[in-house]
């Protein structure tokens, strides 16, 4: 862990798991003053409660000047994922890697486990990798294939016809 090997120990599962504040933590910035913002139902405004941005800088001549526009907000880096967990489990063989982005009480679950080496058929002994896929009974968040091993998460109806999206490497 965090550089350091760790042992297994037998028939016990082992998990490193990351957790994030995602009911009250700020989910954006202003891009121009950096302050953390809340969305409200008239807009973005700082945690101290102003909607006008003390840095904004008119990009036209119809903007209000300087120091008198509203907030220009950015997705704070990672304030979608709620929880990353990986876990060992040597009872079972396996290794599953989970990462919640919906509701914080499920999570997507990828596993790889290795099929005995006396169980029956071709199988025995390779490795065997479970992913998450678009329509699996009780997913996490709605998935979209774009294709083979690549989805959009959430609800997802294009406009327009999609050009290929490369694999990740």
């Amino acid at each position: 862990m965090d550089g350091t090997p760790i042992g297994l120990s037998d028939d016990v599962a082992e998990s490193i798991t990351l957790q994030f504040d995602t009911d009250s933590a700020p989910t954006h910035r202003c891009r121009a003053c950096r302050e953390e913002l809340a969305e409200t139902p008239d807009g973005y405004e700082s945690t101290s409660g102003d909607t006008a941005c003390a840095d904004f800088e008119p990009t036209v001549d119809t903007d209000p000047d300087y120091g008198e526009g509203p907030h220009d907000p950015e997705r704070i880096r990672l304030s979608w994922c709620n929880s990353a967990t990986a876990q060992t489990d040597e009872s079972e063989d396996s290794v599953a890697l989970s990462i919640s982005v919906g509701d914080p009480r499920g999570a997507f679950t990828f596993t790889i486990r290795r099929v005995p080496e006396d169980a029956d058929g071709d199988l025995a002994g390779r490795l065997i990798m479970h992913t998450p896929y678009a329509g699996e009974h009780m997913l996490h968040v709605s998935l979209t294939p774009l294709h083979d091993g690549t989805y959009v998460v959430g609800t997802y109806a294009p406009t327009r016809r999609l050009r290929s999206v490369p694999p990740a490497a």
